[in-house]
């Protein structure tokens, strides 16, 4: 994931989940993988489809070349 991307994951989760502490969820979901399985469907889903749109964004740029 790109900063951008990445930035919008956090946000997405925090809201998703109802959760307030970022540095956890980077720290611990993000980084270390080691997402509560609860969360885990439904955060493979938010981080599927941001990728998605990161990869469409990318090709967009490098057909305006």
């Amino acid at each position: 994931m790109n900063d951008y991307t990445r930035d919008t994951a956090l946000s997405c989760l925090m809201s998703e989940f109802k959760l307030d502490n970022k540095k956890a969820i980077t720290k611990n979901w993000m980084i270390g993988g080691r997402i509560p399985e609860k969360y885990q469907e439904r955060t493979v889903v938010i981080f599927q489809n941001l990728l998605r749109e990161q990869t469409m964004k990318v090709k967009e740029i490098e057909v305006n070349f």
